[in-house]
């Protein structure tokens, strides 16, 4: 049950040291594909114990069902990608070993979390995921950019880090306890006393998982930290972190804080629309690409808001989550492979202009090809896979027991056509505009195999949604037990 995170515990600390194992004087290079060999190993035990690992079953904090192989199996999928794209990305860089140590041990921290029925290890694996990452960030220690995304990083994250020690605090004084189930049956008796001390743990909890999942008004940090880290880190980060403390947040929230009596739904309700909405926005009036996708993820986490702020239906169903699960496993697959994308077009074009995309079907047309369907899979354009996540998350907006869940499923369906005018738009740049130069661009062989792969899993997905649908429902379900679907 527990072998994912015990692979990628013993690669993550075996694959640093394997760095120095030399033949002669020169290191044999080594590192990287242990680290891919770890990543694969986990993915492919996540996978069939996710078909035949049986039922629900509980390890001390830790919950193995089939939430947490939903949340481990797109985590570890988004790292692998991450993986195969720095192997051309860190080649000749003395820090390769190092970079691939801590990629393993971050995504550990990420499957933790996911995994995490108790405060504390949720807040073990919270520090775990984060604190590899600064050091990600900054590995180009000679860049002043990535120095400066990286301390930028830091402080946010150890800002959202101090919130969530707070709201763990609380939540221990009022139900002593921080398992999850015994909080929930401890809030579901709240007087009138401790009533308010839960609203603070609550927004302590928001604020504190806000600043990972990027949300109004805790995405400041995103675009400087995207745009400043490397571009493999910036995929991990904007797919991998980012997803991960939605997992938390979901545990959380769904699990523990679903039995007290505070209106939290009509909150993340409004949150959601202001993030895909500021989002959306900002991403229009960018230059830098990096920047555009920075804003696009802070707009595609407005979406996945939906999720918290609509889980079930008013019969009960949990239309809602299953559908933000669904989003989860598209806009991790997308995002990745559109980072990757960039890091591609970096090697030869500045990423600071969109002039550089200018014509880019003619120069790296494999490239063009798959930003192009990137985009319109982040857009919502069927049959690609975001179409049908977006319409379960709609949905079950619409079929909320709330009022206000119309609307929110109307903003949400403004938002998701606007996001087309700056897809759009970079897509007619690439396919309509004149290049400066129309000499073809290499497309390095690590890049181009993950947008692939990518690009297949969106029509795959997109065309046979239904196992994919079924999945989510199941995943969604396991994570309300034993409350019944």
């Amino acid at each position: 049950m527990l072998t994912p995170f015990l692979t990628i515990a013993t690669f993550g600390l075996l694959v640093t040291p394997a760095g120095l194992i030399r033949r002669g004087k020169n290191p044999i290079g080594i590192a990287p594909y242990a680290g891919l060999t770890g990543l694969v190993i986990a993915l492919g035990s996540t996978i069939w114990l996710g078909f035949y690992g049986g039922p629900s079953q509980i390890f001390g904090g830790f919950q193995i069902d089939l939430f947490t192989y939903f949340f481990t199996g797109v985590l570890l999928l988004v790292s692998l990608f991450v993986a195969i794209s720095s192997l051309d990305f860190m080649k000749g860089d003395t820090n390769t070993a190092p970079y691939f140590g801590l990629l393993l041990l971050s995504t550990l921290g990420m499957i933790v979390l996911a995994a995490s029925m108790d405060l504390i290890l949720l807040y073990v694996g919270w520090e775990l995921m984060s604190i590899p990452t600064y050091a990600l960030t900054a590995i180009k220690k000679k860049d002043p950019n990535s120095n400066e995304a990286a301390v930028k990083f830091f402080v946010l994250s150890a800002l959202s880090s101090a919130l969530l020690v707070y709201a763990i605090s609380l939540t221990f004084g009022i139900t002593g306890s921080t398992n999850l189930p015994t909080i929930a049956s401890s809030l579901g008796t709240l007087t009138g006393d401790t009533r308010s001390f839960a609203l603070i743990a609550i927004v302590m909890f928001v604020a504190g998982f806000g600043v990972k999942m990027a949300v109004v008004p805790f995405h400041m940090w995103i675009p400087d930290a995207f745009e400043g880290a490397p571009t493999t880190v910036a995929a991990l980060l904007a797919a991998g972190a980012k997803m991960a403390a939605f997992a938390a947040a979901f545990r959380v929230f769904i699990v523990a804080m679903s039995t007290v009596n505070i209106d939290w739904y009509s909150t993340f309700a409004i949150v959601a629309v202001a993030t895909m909405t500021l989002g959306n926005l900002a991403a229009l009036m960018q230059k830098s690409f990096t920047r555009l996708l920075a804003y696009s993820s802070i707009a595609q986490a407005g979406y996945v808001m939906i999720a918290l702020s609509v889980p079930i239906t008013a019969g009960g169903v949990p239309l809602g989550l299953a559908g933000g699960l669904f989003h989860v496993l598209n806009y991790s697959i997308v995002k990745t492979a559109a980072f990757v994308a960039a890091a591609a077009v970096a090697t030869r074009l500045p990423l600071n202009t969109l002039d550089s995309f200018n014509g880019l079907a003619r120069r790296m047309p494999q490239t063009a090809f798959n930003i192009t369907v990137f985009f319109l899979a982040l857009a919502g354009v069927p049959p690609l896979n975001g179409f049908f996540s977006k319409v379960m998350l709609f949905t079950g907006a619409v079929y909320s027991p709330y009022a206000w869940g119309g609307y929110l499923a109307i903003a949400a369906l403004l938002n998701s056509g606007f996001s087309m005018s700056y897809y759009g738009w970079l897509i007619k740049r690439m396919y309509f505009d004149d290049p400066m130069d129309s000499s073809k661009i290499p497309e390095p062989r690590a890049y181009t195999s993950v947008m692939w792969a990518a690009t297949i899993l969106v029509f795959i997905i997109g065309l046979y949604p239904d196992p994919w649908i079924r999945l989510v429902q199941s995943a969604a379900c396991s994570l309300r037990s034993p409350v019944p679907c």
